[in-house]
């Protein structure tokens, strides 16, 4: 059990222990009450007349439209119908659950003006896990809106919840087997819950632990290439790492130091290509990018994001539910995935000339009569292609709509989606790679060192010799499929 004392103890370690392992939670009742002062103090504003934006009047284009009595009672439950429209395959569990949570924070800042029943609602949310089903394509609204609404909708019974066996269940259904009861919103709530950003950086924590593991995988790979290439382990040196004040370039160093400690390996040349040499600089950006998207994505654990801002006895309309810091860093990862993956097609390439390597040219068994490896390369070229145009800065995409109130979109969520589809690219480009790296160290038959001869036995059992031509593609899909096993992965730390 987790227990909430005031909002920084809901932090990077408890965001996953929460959100991917399920830990409950609970909030202390001095927390509590403060956010009920909060909340009295925000009526009391109202009853006095000062306007809010999405409780005396309406949304987008009609902010000048005030609304009666009657119309104040519907609208936080009315607002989180009309405003549910993406669709597609859902976001995953646990970025379900990391969107109850990051809403969470912000209305125990006391700022949003919220009940604390809302705020435990949310907690029996995440303790029974009722977890939201939030299509995955569509969110073109500002900030995270769309995916809020579908987020949040469930609290009311409406939406889709994540049911037995993964498959989407009706809320209200949900509620009831959980024996939860809908949420009666009032004033500023349903606007509190579907304003700000929660589906952004929960979402790209999802992206970042797929991704700290993609970026280990590319060390192991890489250094695979380095002993079947027979490379000069300058670029790996000590010295590479003092040199340089770049942290993800002395990370880098450190665990292909690891990967090829006791290697016996001579270099076949005095210099390797620059696609050898160049992996700590390349691998350390994007070590360096993702941990600078961590902490952007901390600080979102940290910022008051709602619209509008509770300022003493003000109620002011900014921009906070625009990250655009958070959305800026996204467009760095992807960058600097871009050029991981376009590394890993160059390295093959350099894999298959003799002239490189003193090997076999394009690896082939029986030069001339068998071709090799020669179409691997040539099927990265697709990907690599694909690779490079997912790069482009997703977030310069911005739209307008609701007549021109909401001119300038953030983008972040379908930045960070294609952040999946650009991981599965890369890692597929990697698959190839290995390929070609376990036929280079077979034919060199010299000592690899520690983290390359425990790949290579490994895969010694799931791929056969390479001793005459065959399709590469099945023996590239079987190592996409041990790319996700449990005993493959403990070879990458």
């Amino acid at each position: 059990m987790i227990k909430i004392s005031q909002p920084g103890d809901i932090n990077w370690i408890n965001l996953y222990r929460i959100a991917y392992q399920n830990v409950p939670l609970e909030i202390g009742p001095k927390l509590l009450l403060q956010v009920d002062e909060s909340r009295r103090h925000f009526l009391d504003l109202i009853e006095r007349g000062v306007p809010c934006y999405g409780v005396t009047t309406g949304l987008g284009k009609l902010v000048n439209t005030p609304l009666d009595d009657e119309a104040r009672t519907e609208l936080p439950a009315n607002m989180l119908r009309a405003r549910a429209a993406a669709i597609g395959e859902p976001f995953s569990r646990a970025v379900g659950r990391a969107m109850l949570l990051i809403r969470l924070v912000n209305f125990l800042s006391g700022r949003a003006g919220v009940s604390s029943a809302l705020c435990c609602a949310l907690v029996d949310c995440l303790n029974h896990d009722f977890t939201p089903w939030v299509p995955s394509l569509g969110h073109g609204m500002a900030a995270d809106a769309t995916a809020n609404t579908h987020a949040f909708q469930t609290l009311i019974g409406e939406g889709f919840v994540y049911g037995p066996d993964d498959q989407r269940q009706a809320a209200n259904e949900a509620l009831e087997a959980k024996g939860l009861t809908p949420v009666l919103l009032s004033d500023r709530e349903g606007l509190a819950l579907i304003n700000g950003i929660c589906g952004a950086p929960a979402l790209a924590t999802d992206a970042f632990y797929q991704l700290k593991q993609l970026l280990q995988l590319a060390n192991l790979v890489a250094a695979v290439s380095l002993e079947g290439m027979a490379a000069p382990k300058d670029a790996i040196d000590p010295a590479v790492a003092i040199v340089s004040s770049e942290v993800g370039v002395a990370r880098t160093v450190e665990v292909l130091r690891q990967h090829l400690n006791h290697s016996q390996i001579q270099a076949y040349k005095l210099q390797a290509a620059i696609s050898y040499r160049v992996i700590p600089q390349v691998h350390g950006a994007m070590f360096d990018a993702l941990d600078l998207m961590k902490r952007k994505i901390e600080n979102c654990l940290l910022d008051f994001s709602d619209n509008p801002l509770m300022d003493g006895d003000r109620l002011l309309s900014v921009g906070g539910f625009h990250n655009q810091h958070l959305v800026n860093q996204v467009e760095q990862v992807a960058l600097a995935l871009a050029h991981v993956g376009s590394l890993s097609e160059r390295r093959l390439h350099r894999l298959l000339s003799a002239d490189n390597t003193g090997l076999n040219p394009q690896l082939a068994a029986r030069p001339g009569l068998d071709a090799g490896l020669v179409v691997a390369h040539k099927a990265c070229i697709d990907l690599s292609a694909r690779l490079r145009v997912l790069a482009q800065p997703v977030s310069l995409f911005t739209g307008e709509t609701s007549a021109g109130q909401e001119d300038y979109m953030s983008m972040a969520i379908p930045a960070i989606s294609r952040l999946y589809e650009m991981a599965t690219l890369t890692r597929g480009l990697l698959a190839y790679e290995l390929l070609a790296g376990l036929v280079a160290l077979a034919q060199r038959g010299e000592k690899a060192g520690d983290g390359v001869v425990a790949v290579a036995e490994y895969f010694s059992g799931h791929i056969a010799p390479l001793d005459q031509d065959r399709s590469p593609g099945p023996d590239v899909e079987t190592i996409l499929h041990h790319f996700e096993q449990a005993d493959f992965l403990r070879l990458l730390s």
